[in-house]
Protein backbone atom coordinates (compact mmCIF):
# COMPACT_ATOMS: atom_id res chain seq x y z
CA UNK A 1 0.00 0.00 0.00
CA UNK A 2 2.89 2.38 0.51
CA UNK A 3 2.41 5.26 2.92
CA UNK A 4 -1.16 5.40 4.19
CA UNK A 5 -2.99 8.69 4.37
CA UNK A 6 -2.20 10.58 7.57
CA UNK A 7 -5.28 10.87 9.82
CA UNK A 8 -5.93 13.93 11.97
CA UNK A 9 -7.28 12.95 15.38
CA UNK A 10 -7.67 16.28 17.19
CA UNK A 11 -7.09 20.01 16.83
CA UNK A 12 -3.92 19.90 18.93
CA UNK A 13 -2.14 16.57 18.27
CA UNK A 14 -1.08 15.13 14.92
CA UNK A 15 -3.04 17.90 13.24
CA UNK A 16 -1.42 17.73 9.82
CA UNK A 17 1.85 18.67 8.26
CA UNK A 18 3.97 21.50 9.60
CA UNK A 19 3.24 24.84 8.00
CA UNK A 20 6.24 26.30 6.14
CA UNK A 21 6.66 28.98 8.82
CA UNK A 22 7.07 26.26 11.50
CA UNK A 23 10.19 24.84 9.78
CA UNK A 24 13.80 25.97 10.16
CA UNK A 25 14.93 27.87 7.04
CA UNK A 26 12.13 26.58 4.80
CA UNK A 27 12.31 26.76 1.01
CA UNK A 28 8.81 26.54 -0.42
CA UNK A 29 7.04 27.30 -3.70
CA UNK A 30 6.33 31.00 -4.18
CA UNK A 31 2.64 30.20 -4.61
CA UNK A 32 2.40 29.09 -0.96
CA UNK A 33 1.82 31.35 2.00
CA UNK A 34 4.24 30.67 4.88
CA UNK A 35 1.33 29.42 7.04
CA UNK A 36 0.38 26.75 4.45
CA UNK A 37 1.84 23.33 3.70
CA UNK A 38 2.00 20.65 1.04
CA UNK A 39 0.13 17.40 1.65
CA UNK A 40 -3.33 16.32 2.82
CA UNK A 41 -4.79 14.47 5.80
CA UNK A 42 -7.95 12.52 6.50
CA UNK A 43 -10.00 12.68 9.68
CA UNK A 44 -13.46 13.49 10.87
CA UNK A 45 -14.17 17.02 9.71
CA UNK A 46 -16.93 19.30 10.96
CA UNK A 47 -18.76 16.47 12.71
CA UNK A 48 -15.76 15.62 14.88
CA UNK A 49 -14.60 19.20 15.15
CA UNK A 50 -11.03 18.53 13.99
CA UNK A 51 -11.13 20.47 10.70
CA UNK A 52 -9.93 24.06 10.85
CA UNK A 53 -9.19 26.68 8.19
CA UNK A 54 -5.45 26.28 8.83
CA UNK A 55 -5.60 22.45 8.98
CA UNK A 56 -8.48 21.09 6.86
CA UNK A 57 -9.30 17.40 6.25
CA UNK A 58 -10.17 15.54 3.04
CA UNK A 59 -13.80 15.60 1.95
CA UNK A 60 -15.14 12.63 0.03
CA UNK A 61 -18.44 11.43 -1.42
CA UNK A 62 -19.41 7.98 -0.04
CA UNK A 63 -22.09 5.33 -0.63
CA UNK A 64 -21.77 3.09 2.41
CA UNK A 65 -23.44 -0.30 1.88
CA UNK A 66 -27.02 -0.19 3.18
CA UNK A 67 -27.07 3.62 3.37
CA UNK A 68 -27.59 6.37 0.82
CA UNK A 69 -24.97 8.47 -0.96
CA UNK A 70 -23.66 11.43 1.08
CA UNK A 71 -20.59 13.52 1.81
CA UNK A 72 -18.16 11.81 4.15
CA UNK A 73 -14.88 11.70 6.04
CA UNK A 74 -11.95 9.30 5.94
CA UNK A 75 -11.48 7.58 9.30
CA UNK A 76 -8.66 5.20 8.26
CA UNK A 77 -7.02 3.90 5.10
CA UNK A 78 -7.31 0.11 4.73
CA UNK A 79 -5.65 -0.37 1.33
CA UNK A 80 -4.30 1.68 -1.56
CA UNK A 81 -7.87 2.54 -2.67
CA UNK A 82 -9.94 1.21 0.25
CA UNK A 83 -11.00 3.38 3.20
CA UNK A 84 -13.02 3.19 6.40
CA UNK A 85 -15.32 6.19 6.04
CA UNK A 86 -18.06 7.94 7.98
CA UNK A 87 -21.10 9.60 6.47
CA UNK A 88 -21.25 13.30 7.36
CA UNK A 89 -25.05 13.30 7.74
CA UNK A 90 -25.80 9.76 8.91
CA UNK A 91 -22.76 9.21 11.14
CA UNK A 92 -22.70 5.62 9.83
CA UNK A 93 -19.31 4.01 9.18
CA UNK A 94 -18.37 1.50 6.51
CA UNK A 95 -15.67 0.46 4.07
CA UNK A 96 -15.70 2.07 0.61
CA UNK A 97 -13.41 1.78 -2.42
CA UNK A 98 -12.37 4.67 -4.69
CA UNK A 99 -14.27 4.43 -7.97
CA UNK A 100 -14.37 6.41 -11.20
CA UNK A 101 -18.01 7.31 -10.59
CA UNK A 102 -19.37 10.84 -10.38
CA UNK A 103 -21.21 12.22 -7.38
CA UNK A 104 -24.92 11.25 -7.50
CA UNK A 105 -23.93 8.19 -9.58
CA UNK A 106 -21.96 6.20 -7.01
CA UNK A 107 -22.79 2.53 -6.58
CA UNK A 108 -23.01 0.87 -3.17
CA UNK A 109 -19.64 0.34 -1.45
CA UNK A 110 -17.89 2.99 -3.57
CA UNK A 111 -16.65 6.51 -2.95
CA UNK A 112 -14.88 9.31 -4.75
CA UNK A 113 -12.45 12.08 -3.85
CA UNK A 114 -11.85 14.99 -6.20
CA UNK A 115 -9.31 17.72 -6.80
CA UNK A 116 -9.41 20.93 -8.78
CA UNK A 117 -6.70 22.06 -11.15
CA UNK A 118 -5.74 25.46 -12.64
CA UNK A 119 -8.85 25.58 -14.79
CA UNK A 120 -11.05 24.84 -11.75
CA UNK A 121 -12.34 21.63 -13.29
CA UNK A 122 -13.12 18.85 -10.83
CA UNK A 123 -11.19 15.63 -11.43
CA UNK A 124 -11.66 12.30 -9.65
CA UNK A 125 -8.72 10.72 -7.81
CA UNK A 126 -7.80 7.08 -8.47
CA UNK A 127 -5.24 6.86 -5.63
CA UNK A 128 -4.38 9.26 -2.79
CA UNK A 129 -1.40 9.39 -0.43
CA UNK A 130 -0.25 12.06 2.04
CA UNK A 131 1.53 14.07 -0.65
CA UNK A 132 0.38 12.81 -4.07
CA UNK A 133 -2.72 11.99 -6.09
CA UNK A 134 -3.04 9.85 -9.17
CA UNK A 135 -5.97 10.50 -11.50
CA UNK A 136 -7.67 7.93 -13.73
CA UNK A 137 -5.36 8.92 -16.61
CA UNK A 138 -2.36 7.86 -14.46
CA UNK A 139 -1.11 11.44 -14.11
CA UNK A 140 0.55 12.19 -10.76
CA UNK A 141 0.05 15.49 -8.90
CA UNK A 142 1.33 17.09 -5.70
CA UNK A 143 -1.65 17.68 -3.39
CA UNK A 144 -2.54 20.33 -0.84
CA UNK A 145 -5.57 22.20 0.50
CA UNK A 146 -4.55 25.76 -0.41
CA UNK A 147 -3.43 26.45 -3.99
CA UNK A 148 -3.38 24.90 -7.44
CA UNK A 149 -0.95 27.48 -8.82
CA UNK A 150 2.59 26.46 -9.61
CA UNK A 151 4.65 23.30 -9.46
CA UNK A 152 6.94 21.41 -7.08
CA UNK A 153 10.08 19.46 -7.90
CA UNK A 154 9.59 15.69 -8.09
CA UNK A 155 11.16 13.78 -5.25
CA UNK A 156 14.13 11.64 -6.31
CA UNK A 157 14.97 13.60 -9.45
CA UNK A 158 18.35 15.12 -10.06
CA UNK A 159 19.38 18.40 -11.59
CA UNK A 160 17.37 21.54 -12.08
CA UNK A 161 13.71 21.58 -12.90
CA UNK A 162 12.97 22.52 -16.51
CA UNK A 163 9.90 24.77 -16.40
CA UNK A 164 9.67 24.89 -20.22
CA UNK A 165 9.16 21.13 -20.57
CA UNK A 166 7.79 20.47 -17.05
CA UNK A 167 10.53 17.85 -16.63
CA UNK A 168 11.13 16.99 -12.95
CA UNK A 169 8.04 18.98 -11.91
CA UNK A 170 4.62 18.05 -10.53
CA UNK A 171 1.63 20.35 -10.84
CA UNK A 172 -0.12 21.35 -7.63
CA UNK A 173 -3.81 20.55 -7.15
CA UNK A 174 -6.30 21.33 -4.38
CA UNK A 175 -8.08 18.35 -2.81
CA UNK A 176 -11.69 18.99 -1.82
CA UNK A 177 -11.78 19.54 1.94
CA UNK A 178 -13.65 20.45 5.10
CA UNK A 179 -12.71 23.47 7.20
CA UNK A 180 -14.26 24.88 10.36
Amino acid sequence: MGRPLKIKKSTTKDIGFNAWNALTNPVFPATFDAAQYEGVVGGVGNGGGVATAAYPVVKCRVFITGQSEEDGFIIRQKGSTKYLVEGASSGEQGVCVLANEAAAALTEGNMNISYSADDSSEVLIAKLTNKFALDYSDVRYAVNFFTDEGTVIKSGTTGQANTATQQNLLNLVIVENYTS
